[in-house]
């Protein structure tokens, strides 16, 4: 009941400014940009004020974050501890999704139930795709300790295509064998499957939210992280293959 009367207030309140258009600024992660896309449009109507969005790689949203840019929340996979001075609060938990890998829909599903099953896998594909980890990109800074820990970090980036930003999943589509990242960015592409690592290495990845301490719409950023963990969000979360929280 506190957590419903805390919303009401939350989006009462942030109605109280759209005579003026309230508008907040949101910096997040890419991968955060599924679900994102589907409740920033949801709040806009419901409050009538108005969210931009700006992604990148986590580790670029962090540095841009401490080098003073202006935002009223930022959505973050991890890394949390080296920004909290520019945070209003800790950060909320809103959704979270699995690492994994993807290959066609059609090719057999690769091994790997074991460590050393998953080892034979990667070795034998002939071309892997996934986000280089120098961006801070989560899903491929746990693939790259991934494989230093199974000892086959050489072999496998010889025949890897590191990128950014981008669906890596479409590049199986387009010819490459496998591709790394989350599972809710891996299902976002037809014909393609995913594919689970071996159980030593399975991460569940939250992201989560948090408005800044130098918000411009302290209140409207407020409204906007109670709308985005409120009971009606979950159907949007989960339709773009996350779990709430």
């Amino acid at each position: 009941m506190r957590k419903l009367l805390s919303f009401a207030i939350g989006l009462f309140v942030a109605a109280g400014t759209t005579a003026n258009s309230a508008e907040i600024k949101i910096i997040s992660a890419k991968a955060a940009g599924l679900i994102l896309g589907v409740l920033a449009p949801q709040f806009e109507q419901t409050t009538g004020n108005k969210v931009t969005i700006s992604y990148d790689e986590a580790g670029i949203v962090r540095k841009r974050i401490l080098s003073g840019e202006v935002f009223d929340v930022t959505f973050l996979p991890a890394g949390w501890d080296e920004v909290r001075v520019k945070l209003a609060g800790d950060p909320i938990a809103i959704a979270h999704s699995e690492l994994g890998m993807a290959v066609l829909s059609t090719a057999p599903t690769p091994d790997t139930s074991t460590n050393e099953a998953t080892k034979r896998t990667l070795l034998a594909v002939k071309s892997i795709v996934y986000t280089d980890p120098k961006t801070g990109g989560i899903a491929g800074v746990l693939f790259a300790r991934m494989i230093d820990s199974l000892g086959i970090a050489d072999a496998v980036n010889k025949k890897s295509k590191l990128v950014a930003g981008q669906l890596n999943a479409t590049f199986v589509a387009k010819g490459a064998e496998l591709a790394v990242q989350l599972s809710s960015e891996i299902r976002e592409v037809p014909g393609v499957q995913f594919v689970p690592m071996p159980l030593d290495f399975r991460a569940r990845v939250t992201f989560s939210a948090a408005a800044a301490v130098t918000a411009k719409e302290p209140a409207t950023a407020k409204a906007f992280l109670e709308f985005v963990t409120a009971p009606s969000a979950v159907p949007a979360i989960r339709s773009k293959g996350f779990e709430p929280g």
